[in-house]
């Protein structure tokens, strides 16, 4: 039986690529929409060359905000997370075929893969839900080797079903 190891780091770099990667896989849609906004900008500067003032001063207000709707949850994400008493912390992962254990300073867990509701896979890492909106994310980069995260990889696809 294998066991895989990874190590991650609970810091603001891991936290932005789990964001990007989150947005991607629940929210492809906004993403889309997102560059739409922009196009606000010069909508609404015709037109004020037009005359209509108002909604010509909102469009080139509300553009660049709902733009940057990203940048402002993964601010929150960030700032919510200092608080955390594993931020800054290295976290260590072990994959098993039964189960993923893992341990950090003072906080040990071993979940089954049962526990785990969906997951999403990418070149760039790992994002393991345990509910809609609660993951974890393991980079690309916390591991020794590309086979050890392609092998967990196989691992999460065949044991955790997507909903």
């Amino acid at each position: 039986m294998s066991e895989y190891q990874a190590m991650s780091r609970f810091d603001v770099k891991t936290l932005k690529l789990g964001s990007a990667m989150h947005m991607r896989n629940r929210h492809p849609i906004f993403l889309l929409f997102r560059y739409f906004y922009l196009l606000l900008v010069p909508i609404g500067a015709l037109l004020l060359y037009l005359g209509e003032r108002t909604f010509g001063f909102l469009c080139i207000l509300v553009g660049p905000l709902l733009f940057m709707r990203k940048t402002f949850w993964q601010y929150r994400l960030i700032h919510s997370s200092k608080s955390s008493p594993q931020a800054g912390q290295e976290l260590h992962w072990t994959f098993s075929e039964k189960k993923i254990h893992q341990e950090s300073k003072g906080h040990e867990k071993s979940l089954k893969w049962s526990e785990f509701e969906d997951r999403y896979l990418s070149p760039k890492g790992i994002l393991l839900y345990l509910q809609k909106d609660q993951y974890f994310i393991l980079p690309k980069s916390a591991f020794s080797s590309q086979s050890d995260f392609e092998a967990v990889s196989r691992m999460c696809e065949t044991k955790i079903t997507a909903l």
